[in-house]
């Protein structure tokens, strides 16, 4: 097939068609028309970086001159053909197609996916209470990692990859330079954990064409992949497993029945999941264990007054200073807390727990932080006050806090160069007894951030090669003949660039014949008729039809 040809295909593609085709063959950003990336596809590098992506049995059938819908979609073949050049290419890599793998029954994957989605709850449940802020580059702060992943008992360096299918799933948004929830993770956290598997697991399959050769062996199922895409089908390939999707090498009949039967899929898993319990085991040293998954009530409830240490089925808690506090910002009193905290423990009210949460709302709101007006306070954004002047003295010095830079302005006052939210971040971190007031002294009840609902966001050169289409030569005429006679067959109107004596014109125009090589249309913005010699077109986008 030749490049005009290909070029016709990739202009009456749909956008959504052209986007997958762009980012799945990884096309270069500084493409300016449809014909340079008609060009940039079948050249051997870019067909050899798509074949590194491709699995045993794709490579096997292009190798034997034949394609598939999806390999069509990425242009490696036309109407079920491989394209010469990819059958070449292929041919010489040798491929033996490896045996389709054959789903399993797992007894281990139910119990898998529900404890992933607990943990990928967690993570959820944090990024939504606090919104991240990213470091360049896109990536999280490495303290912020570390906390993350021992609250799901994992490891910093899998951060990423865990919280990747609350990404696709649009419950995570990842742009402006912060991690945040969106405004759909509420309600997903709020669900049942079969209904929480579900939609992770739906939309992770969605993103992953190759999710059933990604549940085998990475270097087996796709043998030419380079250090990189082998890097990128092993992250997928630990991610299937987490899921419950792939277990021995192989996808599991939980991911076939989440494909072909859903409900099937969620009752499956709804069966190994445990009672939802309204209690925990309250310790002397302020931690809480929960022996089965929280009932909703109860767990939003405690979120108010404790921090998770460890997520999973059996959870595990700790009450601190800085989470009574926030209970407390939230609206609760100590007395509220108490008795929430006596009605779901197996174990009684321990002291130490009593004691921390009377002593905590003693001091709650003794440190009170608002903002300034710079103007006035030589370039100070935010203050502390208290009575306690002592408490003011230890803060001016705390080298903790050196980085908000606090400043003595007085016995009961303190400025810092950071702004209100900041400094309170920071005294609440060397745990301090700050809250947040407003410029009237009323208690500020701080409101969850929540980014829009996702919404999928099209490559940037799909506009751009809608609008650019491809220069027309001497070769392409009897191409270009053709397509316009298809134009009239369906009435469909073309945008063309016209070379005049002065300057090439851009018009839009719907054909009515074409003979002798000259085309008679109606301009489509000033409904006249016009006719033109072939020749005179430069340039074509926006062909009504292709044959």
């Amino acid at each position: 097939m030749r490049v005009v040809e290909l070029a016709a295909r990739i202009q009456a593609m749909t956008d959504d068609a052209l986007d997958m085709l762009v980012v799945e063959r990884q096309a270069p950003l500084q493409l300016a028309s449809t014909f340079d990336l008609a060009e940039h596809l079948v050249k051997d590098a870019s067909v050899q970086q798509a074949l590194a992506w491709r699995t045993a049995a794709e490579l096997a059938a292009l190798s034997d001159g034949r394609s598939t819908p999806r390999l069509d979609a990425l242009l490696l073949g036309v109407d079920g053909v491989a394209l010469p050049r990819v059958r070449e290419l292929a041919a010489a890599a040798s491929i033996v197609a490896t045996e389709p793998l054959v789903a399993v029954e797992s007894a281990t994957a139910p119990q898998t996916a529900i404890d992933e989605t607990i943990k990928i709850a967690e993570l959820v449940h944090r990024v939504a209470d606090a919104p991240i802020v990213l470091r360049s580059r896109s990536q999280l702060p490495a303290a912020t990692a570390r906390a993350l992943a021992a609250a799901i008992d994992g490891d910093p360096a899998r951060l990423e990859e865990r919280l990747e299918p609350a990404v696709l799933a649009g419950l995570i948004d990842r742009r402006d330079g912060r991690l945040r929830a969106t405004v759909d993770a509420d309600a997903w956290l709020a669900a049942p954990v079969p209904e929480r598997w579900c939609t992770l697991a739906t939309a992770w399959l969605a993103a992953t064409p190759d999710a059933q050769a990604v549940a085998g062996d990475p270097r087996a199922e796709f043998p030419l992949a380079d250090a990189a895409v082998l890097a990128v089908r092993e992250r997928q390939h630990r991610q299937a497993q987490r899921l419950g999707l792939a277990d021995r090498g192989a996808p599991t009949m939980l991911g076939v029945d989440l494909r072909e039967r859903p409900d099937a899929a969620r009752a499956a898993l709804a069966a190994h999941v445990p009672p939802a319990t309204a209690s925990v085991y309250l310790q002397p040293d302020l931690s809480a264990v929960a022996p089965g998954p929280l009932e909703g009530r109860v767990e939003t409830r405690l979120r108010r007054i404790a921090s998770i240490e460890r997520a999973g089925i059996a959870s595990h808690w700790r009450i601190s200073p800085q989470s009574i506090a926030a209970g407390l910002a939230a609206g609760d009193d100590a007395d509220s807390v108490l008795a929430f905290l006596a009605e779901i423990s197996l174990t009684g009210l321990p002291q130490p727990v009593t004691y921390l949460v009377r002593d905590t709302a003693a001091k709650f709101g003794s440190l009170r932080v608002r903002p300034v007006d710079t103007r006035t306070e030589g370039g100070a954004r935010s203050q502390a006050r208290s009575d306690d002047e002592q408490l003011i003295r230890t803060i001016a010095v705390d080298r903790a806090l050196a980085n908000a830079g606090p400043l003595q302005t007085g016995p009961h006052r303190v400025t810092f160069r950071t702004s209100a939210e900041e400094a309170l971040e920071a005294l609440l971190e060397e745990r301090y007894p700050a809250v947040l007031e407003d410029e009237a002294g009323e208690l500020v009840r701080r409101t969850p951030e929540r980014a829009p609902r996702h919404t999928h966001e099209r490559h940037r050169l799909v506009d751009r090669l809608r609008d650019a289409g491809f220069e027309v030569g001497e070769h392409e005429r009897a191409w270009l003949e053709r397509q316009l006679q298809g134009a009239i067959r369906d009435r469909m109107p073309v945008r063309l660039t016209v070379s005049t004596a002065t300057d090439p014109v851009d018009v839009e125009l719907v054909p009515l014949a074409v003979a002798n090589g000259r085309l008679r249309a109606r301009d489509a913005n000033r409904d006249i008729e016009r006719t033109l010699p072939l020749s005179a077109i430069t340039k074509v986008a926006g062909l009504g039809a292709v044959d």
